[in-house]
């Protein structure tokens, strides 16, 4: 990958950060793994082989579509959110009282706690933030081209900067649905997050506090046949 990317090409990075920033992979190299000092090897093999599936061509349209156009982790978030608003707070709480399975009453809880906070796109933050991550990864070990790898990541990244208003609206977003995918509730884990997103908005050196928000995003849109 080149090693002058743009201020574009960055923002639409800087939406897997978090991803990225766990792995070592860092804003300050262009987030460029040999740069970084990151090991390739591992994460090849513990992110995209062992948590994704991902060792081909194939097997990264298949996650990376999954995550975008059939609608990842969201659509069975927004179907229950669409719901429970509906109901009076009281209602709300004999519904999920009544739910036998405990991951699905924590769902629920979730939703109930967070969801006035939340604009109409929802968690999308929480799966184009990891589209971005596993993108870059495939890019970046030759699963798939770079040209369409970059079409994907900024089409990904204007659709992400129309939805939410600030990078603090984003990862608000990205730690709720982070939440909802992990079914916890804790305060402490909670708190934790909120640690992390507070960290990436105040560190100097973070691309969520060099990178404007509402910068202009230039590309050139196509569609990707697969």
């Amino acid at each position: 990958m080149s090693s002058h990317l743009s201020k574009s090409q960055l923002w639409a990075l800087a939406l897997g950060d978090v991803l990225l920033h766990n792995n070592r992979v860092h804003f300050t190299c262009q987030y460029d793994l040999a740069r970084s000092g990151a090991e390739g090897d591992r994460i090849n093999q513990e992110v995209l082989v062992d948590a994704w599936d991902i060792r081909d061509e194939s097997s990264a349209w298949r996650v990376l579509n999954w995550l975008t156009v059939e609608g990842g982790h969201r659509v069975k978030f927004d179907r229950l959110r669409s719901g429970l608003p509906l109901m009076t707070p009281q209602q709300q709480n004999r519904y999920i009282s009544s739910i036998q399975d405990e991951f699905s009453a924590v769902e629920l809880l979730i939703i109930q706690r967070y969801h006035r906070y939340l604009p109409t796109a929802g968690i999308l933050a929480w799966d184009l933030g990891r589209a971005a991550f596993i993108c870059h990864l495939c890019m970046t070990f030759g699963h798939i081209q770079q040209e369409e790898a970059w079409h994907y990541l900024m089409q990904n990244a204007q659709l992400i900067q129309q939805s939410y208003a600030s990078w603090e609206e984003y990862g608000m977003a990205y730690i709720i649905g982070r939440q909802f995918w992990a079914k916890e509730l804790e305060d402490e884990v909670t708190a934790g997050h909120i640690r992390h997103i507070r960290h990436s908005l105040n560190q100097s050196d973070s691309p969520w506090r060099i990178l404007s928000w509402n910068m202009e995003l230039e590309f050139q849109a196509a569609k990707i046949g697969h």
